[in-house]
């Protein structure tokens, strides 16, 4: 090995997380023949709207996707103007939520940046690969996040955070008040607000970005719209704030995606009071039936997803034995949940997240759960 060679190797610095177990996403060309019923991911119970489906076929029959997309996105920005009664220069549009939170997090000098936890590991990434390091926001109880007066009785003075408004995957909406704490004790804080539509009557905190110039708040079609595969998220804050992340920002990760859906999302936004007045019984139909189920303990859900443990202890003899043996057999009864060893503020491997889905495939996740966990009887 050379000596360049050997220098570009030793060079090479540790992650800030490790990745927690991936989800399973078998490869396109075999996806219709699997009949899984996906209950891992948080998307939208409803699916993706027809009317996103009918245009992305018109862009692609229509050869838009041959075109090079505009980067500043200015139709989309102009819909979420209207949507949110903010000006333009108020949005930055982008891919994932993880590249907004990188765009965000690199136009600031690296700085203690605390990080509400349970958090998904791109948090952690995103945060940690821009320079700056990370402190824990532990819940005291039921997975709340703290507000900044609390947590920083412990003596750790954080100077920027990163919160969720609902939490994933402990589920739990950020209070406004708890919000308002941290934005008057840090220099920035960023929201994800991802699956704010899809809650037991959250609100959004995009609002208070017209009274606070600190606060970005990141929104998501993936979720809202039921399209992870097609990702189109964007950035709410100050327009002073926008013209200082865009300094830095490298836009070639818009898509011609932010185009073409557009106007379906002008069209479709209003209609997302349909799936929260659904989820308004869901969620807690599919908490207590889940509570029903030997060894899995939930933890109470603002969101459309519910945090459980499992644990089969001496006293209970169940079939499965622990978290890992439960998702296999799920996979085998045609069900996938999502295991979160290694997420980011959770301690041991006993947890996983279910999705709330349609009641129908609801009621067929809680029936092979009760089937494949009731006791032995060897």
């Amino acid at each position: 090995m050379g000596m360049d060679m050997q220098l570009a190797f030793s060079a090479k610095r540790s992650a800030p997380s490790e990745f927690p177990e991936q989800m399973l996403c078998p490869p396109y060309d075999v996806r219709g023949e699997i009949s899984w019923i996906d209950f891992s991911g948080t998307e939208n119970p409803m699916g993706t709207p027809p009317s996103f489906v009918e245009a992305m076929k018109n862009a692609l029959s229509q050869g838009v996707m041959s075109f090079m997309p505009d980067r500043e996105a200015h139709t989309l920005r102009s819909v979420l103007a209207r949507i949110f009664g903010m000006p333009v220069e108020s949005f930055l549009v982008g891919s994932t939520v993880s590249s907004m939170i990188t765009a965000v997090a690199q136009a600031f000098d690296p700085c203690l940046v605390g990080v509400a936890t349970p958090c998904p590991v791109e948090y952690v990434l995103a945060l940690g690969n821009t320079g700056h390091a990370l402190e824990s926001i532990a819940s005291p109880a039921s997975f709340i996040t703290p507000d900044a007066d609390s947590f920083m009785k412990s003596d750790v003075r954080i100077d920027a955070a990163m919160l969720a408004n609902p939490s994933c995957p402990a589920s739990r909406l950020l209070s406004k008040s708890t919000l308002i704490s941290y934005l008057e004790s840090c220099d920035w804080v960023i929201v994800d607000e991802r699956s704010i539509e899809l809650t037991l009557g959250g609100e959004s905190m995009a609002p208070l970005v017209q009274e606070y110039q600190n606060l970005i708040v990141i929104q998501s079609f993936s979720e809202q719209y039921a399209m992870p595969g097609a990702p189109v998220s964007y950035c709410i804050a100050h327009p002073d704030t926008i013209a200082a992340i865009a300094r830095f920002y490298d836009n070639t990760c818009v898509s011609m995606l932010a185009e073409v859906l557009a106007d379906p999302a002008a069209i479709e936004h209003p209609k997302l009071d349909t799936v929260r007045d659904f989820l308004y019984g869901e969620i807690p139909w599919m908490q207590c039936m889940l509570s029903l189920v030997p060894g899995i303990d939930i933890f109470p859900a603002e969101a459309n997803y519910v945090m459980c443990s499992y644990h089969n202890g001496d006293d209970l003899k169940l079939a499965i034995s622990d978290v890992n043996d439960l998702s296999a057999r799920l996979q085998l009864e045609g069900f996938l949940v999502r295991k979160l060893a290694g997420t980011p503020g959770l301690i041991d491997n006993g947890y996983f997240c279910v999705a709330v889905r349609s009641r129908a495939d609801n009621e067929r996740l809680i029936a092979a759960l009760r089937r494949i966990v009731s006791p032995s009887t060897a």
